[in-house]
């Protein structure tokens, strides 16, 4: 009897342990998927810990539900893990809604993308836009152009394109591009010349995915971040480490983890590295400080790659907060499941934890310390006469210290950026208003989200709950079918239907209709896109003619000729 006790209290032990782990394991996970790995310009962010839009930093974690906005004179590029590159230009509002281990969907309201999904890398890209969804799979890149009215523009350059609207759907071949102006109304024509968007793309891509020296040492997991390491430091032999990294910085007595700072997000502190390189390095493996080359990066092996918020010591008092980076072999201790180097403090519990040694903390530009008010708040100023509080051996901890990292929210407003750091961001460049509606949404979206507009009138309003465009699980969706060679004026009833790509959210109302074959006209003109953002009309100037109208002044004119 006694030990049929035992053996249920062990049983409901371990599944409280699971029920505890699994979702913090997903959490991190999820955080590491996408990063903000380049921003030039005012490139602003709207995430759920920010009440309002904020100046972005490169290496920012970003997630579903997170919207990114790139005004004019600027761009930004997310990747992702598993080898994407999604790119955004000039006035584009961009939106994260779905990132997973083999799938990523996005949302366009307007504005510029280029998205390169490398051989080997994820199984499906989407890009839902006001008009059309666009799906496009392994080792494949396409452009995506979205105008004010919501008109859609895809051209292949690798690879090919799945489109969808309400109409229909069609499959676009490389070298092709397909125009949808509204649901009846498609064109397919050639890609023309390529314009310095693209060529500023296709020069980004060789420099992201050229591998160089450092694939030789990294672990298969990190082989995408290369091209970090190889233009921003070298590698070296270490009898005791093997082979580690040594960057590439000019800062007299730089250490690890000292040029960025700690934001909250989704429950907890993350380092936000300033450094372009700084994402591999400070979310995997450990540092190292030798003499004859100062602070090397060591890897992690191979299998043991596990993305953290930052792998830090700490000590944490009423008073201030200290950190210093951990040398291999240490252990972290923070909220969440980061691998076998570290321990969830949120199973174990605080109070077990009393570690206070660490190896980099001898080095004298390796501990930081900050007052207490000041951590997580943009600000850090440093905590005076507190010397280095992890060398006291044989002092026992006090009862108000920790040695985990702090687990409560700033009560200012989060910010992303130091101040000074960036100017403030000027009202010409702020996110247009929401009005228009989303006609193709995510799943989580429950109800159509708001996006940004533009000048331009909306076309039409639906009133019914949007489908969910997603592939379905159970059935894998067929490889495209390319368009026929010849494509004068297709009648949908005229075509053999295909298998619809939507299907309905067990929660929705709207029961989506099969789609037919998209009426495709064909256009042996080449496609010109214009990516150039409009400039703003000038005081006095006349205002500028709907292309309906423009059209119809075209047509009087010939005809009086």
């Amino acid at each position: 009897m006694v030990q049929t006790r035992k053996v249920r209290y062990c049983v409901k032990f371990l599944l409280l342990v699971i029920v505890a782990l699994v979702p913090l394991s997903v959490y991190a996970d999820d955080l590491g998927r996408v990063r903000l790995s380049l921003i030039d310009g005012d490139v602003q962010v709207l995430i759920p810990d920010t009440t309002d839009w904020t100046a972005a930093s490169v290496n920012l974690p970003m997630n579903e539900g997170d919207r990114l906005w790139v005004p004019d004179d600027s761009r930004a590029e997310l990747q992702i893990q598993g080898g994407v590159y999604v790119r955004a230009g000039a006035s584009t509002a961009l939106d994260i809604l779905t990132v997973t281990g083999d799938s990523a969907q996005f949302y366009i309201d307007q504005g510029h993308a280029y998205i390169n999904n490398r051989r080997g890398g994820i199984k499906t890209v989407q890009i839902d836009t006001p008009l059309s969804s666009l799906r496009t799979y392994d080792n494949s890149i396409m452009m995506v152009d979205v105008t004010g009215d919501g008109v859609t523009e895809v051209s292949v350059l690798k690879g090919s394109v799945y489109a969808e609207s309400r109409a229909g759907s069609t499959s676009v071949a490389a070298g092709n591009t397909l125009t949808i102006r509204s649901e009846n109304d498609a064109e397919v024509s050639p890609i023309g010349s390529p314009d310095e968007w693209e060529r500023w793309n296709t020069d980004r891509d060789r420099m992201v995915t050229a591998w160089g020296e450092s694939s030789r040492y990294l672990p298969d997991e990190l082989h995408e971040y290369s091209s970090d390491f190889d233009q921003n430091g070298q590698w070296n032999y270490d009898s005791g480490y093997g082979y580690v990294w040594a960057p590439s910085v000019t800062v007299v007595n730089w250490a690890p983890y000292t040029y960025g700072r700690w934001v909250w997000l989704r429950g907890s502190y993350i380092w936000i590295d300033y450094d372009p390189w700084g994402w591999a390095p400070c979310h995997y493996g450990r540092w190292v400080f030798i003499a004859s080359r100062g602070w090397c990066w060591v890897p992690p092996a191979a299998g043991a790659a596990y993305w953290g918020p930052g792998y830090v010591g700490w000590v944490v008092t009423p008073a201030y907060v200290a950190w210093v980076p951990l040398a291999p072999g240490e252990v972290y201790y923070g909220y969440g499941n980061y691998g076998p180097g570290s321990v969830n403090v949120g199973v174990v519990g605080v109070n077990t934890v009393a570690v206070r040694s660490y190896t980099n903390a001898r080095i004298g530009t390796a501990v930081t310390v900050v007052q207490r008010e000041s951590f997580g708040t943009g600000r850090r100023v440093p905590a005076p006469d507190q010397g280095n509080p992890f060398l006291s051996p044989g002092r026992r901890v006090a009862r108000e210290e920790t040695v985990v990292p702090p687990h409560v929210r700033p009560q200012q407003p989060i910010v992303i950026v130091e101040p000074g750091m960036r100017q403030s961001i000027r009202e010409a460049q702020r996110p247009p208003e929401r009005e228009r509606r989303r006609e193709f949404t995510g799943p989580g979206h429950e109800a159509p989200l708001a996006a940004p507009s533009s000048p331009a009138p909306v076309r039409r309003e639906r009133t019914e709950q949007p489908a969910v465009i997603q592939q379905q699980p159970q059935r894998p969706l067929p490889a495209p079918q390319l368009p026929p060679a010849r494509v004068r004026s297709i009648q949908p009833e005229a075509v053999k239907k295909e298998r619809p790509l939507v299907r309905q959210r067990e929660s929705s109302v709207f029961t989506p209709q099969p789609p037919q074959n998209l009426p495709v006209r064909k256009s042996i003109e080449p496609r010109v896109i214009n990516r150039q953002p409009t400039p703003a009309p000038q005081q006095g100037a006349q205002p500028q003619k709907k292309q309906g109208e423009q059209r119809e002044e075209r047509r009087e004119q010939r005809g009086r000729e």
